[in-house]
């Protein structure tokens, strides 16, 4: 199995260089070029131990990868006696992000802990995930000591320049020293030159089949509508209440959540956008082709459009399962032709995995960030996929979903500026005004009761 040039280049620039963000678009293959990277250094000699810090979801596609494309032997650090691991010899220790920032912050059994094993790679994977500066585990990873520091994801940006700060801060900490240095724009746009290597698929040509994304307008079903309009009269009447931005905002976001909710499936179990998949997955059966369908709402929709999909072997991959369930239906997925359609956790799922066997995605619901559905719909249009993929992102007519899809468009424009360099100004994060906008029909003459 040989690499794209793009890929061979990737490699090249993580044997040599020490600290990097490597962010290129999603479906380009980072874990591959982040794997044979690690097997030349072990090959010449130059590193002993690596430390991969990953989404819990994704240890086992680790491992899997490391397999398929190195010859070093790798654990998951996991279980009660995780510390034993840490006084053997294995050469690769893959850890999720909880644990791993866990078990950072105290001693170990047996007096030794990260701090003391010797690491030479430090690689965290989905680096957004300490976006935060003053996260937990942005602090305790970026005291790790190690001679090259990795950090892989495909959206280094997802709502504010200041997430990106931190990714670099990781990489970089002696040019983020301050509060003042993570808001500094130029800084940010200076390292983000000096540290970051991203190629987006049609900057290196990649040759992927076509893919349709399509926005699905459709209308609430009767009792949809009703719980709708009960539940946004609600929150109309609460804001009303209000006596502060603080609390009009926590007021507006819970609503907000309940009225997303509604547009999906009313409490009922009514749906008008699970009864048009349910329709159209007739024809992808017929056709032996297979779907993924993504919502937010995991532990709501989900099993609900599953067990109307039973008849086409439908699976679940949400956050509550454990791993091994998880890696069960991942694998039953791929293999089984009878199950034609995975259930997904948005969150869960929308990230490092590989499911080109489907050419169908439905998105339930829109996310607050377009990036995350992004990422969402490159699980099917990625390397390995030969078939044009149809996307389908389902909108509640009349419903805060329509406004929401300004609100990505806003935040589509600032992850251009940033990560790719295009020329436009970047937008303003969402302001109390812009949450009050999203309910719709908010009086003019609004204020908070004194």
């Amino acid at each position: 199995m040989g690499l794209y040039p793009f890929q061979s280049e990737g490699v090249r620039n993580l044997v040599t260089r020490r600290c990097i963000l490597l962010a290129d678009e999603m479906g380009l293959g980072k874990t591959v070029q982040t794997v044979i990277a690690l097997e030349q250094l072990f090959q010449q000699g130059a590193i002993r131990r690596v430390l991969i810090v990953c989404p819990s979801s994704l240890c086992i596609n680790w491992k899997n990868e490391i397999a398929k494309w190195g010859t070093f032997p790798a654990v998951i650090y996991q279980g009660s006696d995780r510390f034993g691991m840490l006084e053997g010899h294995a050469p690769v220790l893959i850890g999720s992000l909880e644990t791993i920032t866990s078990d950072l912050q105290r001693p170990t059994w047996h007096g030794e802990g990260f701090f003391d094993i010797g690491i030479d790679v430090l690689v965290i994977d989905e680096a957004q995930r300490i976006k935060a500066p003053e996260g937990i585990r942005s602090k305790v990873l970026s005291k790790l000591v190690a001679p090259r520091r990795w950090a892989i994801t495909g959206t280094p940006l997802e709502n504010h320049p200041r997430e990106l700060a931190s990714i670099l801060r990781f990489l970089a900490p002696n040019e983020f020293l301050t509060a003042n240095d993570l808001n500094d724009a130029e800084k940010i746009l200076f390292q983000t030159d000096q540290l970051m290597l991203r190629r987006t698929k049609s900057e290196v040509g990649l040759q992927l089949p076509e893919k349709v994304v399509a926005r699905i307008g459709i209308a609430l079903t009767p009792e949809q509508g009703s719980e709708y309009a009960l539940a946004r009269m609600n929150l109309l009447n609460s804001l009303q209440e209000a006596r502060s931005v603080a609390s009009a905002t926590i007021c507006i976001l819970q609503g907000l959540q309940e009225l997303r909710r509604i547009a999906v499936i009313s409490s009922d179990g009514a749906s008008s956008k699970f009864d048009l998949i349910e329709e159209e997955m007739e024809e992808i059966a017929a056709r032996g082709e297979k779907a993924v369908i993504f919502s937010s709402f995991a532990n709501i929709a989900l099993p609900h459009i599953a067990s109307r999909l039973v008849k086409y072997g439908a699976l679940l991959y949400t956050g509550s399962m454990t791993r091994e369930q998880r890696e069960h239906a991942h694998e039953q997925f791929l293999n089984d032709p009878k199950c034609k359609v995975m259930c997904a956790s948005l969150r869960a799922a929308g990230v490092g995995l590989t499911w080109t066997v489907a050419s169908h995605v439905y998105h339930t619901d829109n996310w607050w960030n377009p990036q995350i559905l992004n990422q969402a719909d490159d699980r099917v249009h990625r390397i390995g996929q030969r078939k044009p993929v149809f996307i389908k992102r389902l909108i509640a007519e009349g419903t805060v979903e329509d406004a929401i899809e300004d609100l990505l468009s806003a935040k589509e424009d600032l992850f251009s500026y940033v990560v790719d360099d295009r020329q436009m100004k970047p937008t303003d994060s969402p302001k109390f005004s812009t949450l009050l906008s999203l309910v719709g029909g908010v009086p003019s003459d609004f204020h908070f009761r004194s």
